[in-house]
């Protein structure tokens, strides 16, 4: 079975789901989803942002960038996990349309990318201290991670106004 229509059947699977029909038949239950969503985008954004201001030398130039990093570690790693099961939730409301989405297949990219990118390189370059890494190489880091992040973002942003 072809990958294309092996997705189609778990988005058809999502939307039949109990979650897909929870979620979307509940009065309540969407918009509370919704805001764990957002808040927990709001905490991610704010560590990524946070991370990478530092890595660029704007902010918290006293602390190592490792500290910041490891003190930032358990917010990132909650959100990211309150945002994956709260995103599941809210797409199986609407799966089988998300498929046919152009700007949920560039979210979920540039999630997929972001995603690999933060926990690879640049989190080998924000909790190494070490001078091999040059300043260069660490605000490229977070430029690429910026830019990742935003495209997640702005994917997320332009399903509501995206036609599938």
């Amino acid at each position: 079975m072809a990958l294309k229509t092996m997705l189609y059947h778990f988005c058809q699977w999502c939307n039949a789901s109990p979650w897909g029909h929870g979620v979307r038949d509940s009065v309540w239950l969407f918009p509370f989803v919704e805001i764990f969503h957002l808040l927990a985008l709001g905490v991610l954004g704010g560590t990524i942002l946070l991370l990478n201001l530092r890595l660029l030398g704007f902010r918290f130039q006293g602390e190592p960038v490792s500290e910041l990093a490891e003190d930032m570690r358990p917010w990132m790693l909650g959100s990211l996990a309150v945002m994956f099961v709260s995103g599941f939730l809210l797409f199986c409301t609407e799966a089988v349309k998300m498929y046919d989405s152009p700007a949920f297949r560039f979210k979920m990219i540039f999630l997929f990318l972001a995603v690999v990118f933060t926990f690879t390189i640049h989190w080998k370059l924000v909790t190494s201290d070490d001078a091999r890494f040059s300043r260069f190489s660490r605000g490229l880091a977070a430029v690429v991670s910026l830019v990742l992040w935003a495209g997640v973002g702005l994917g997320g942003r332009a399903i509501g106004y995206y036609g599938s």
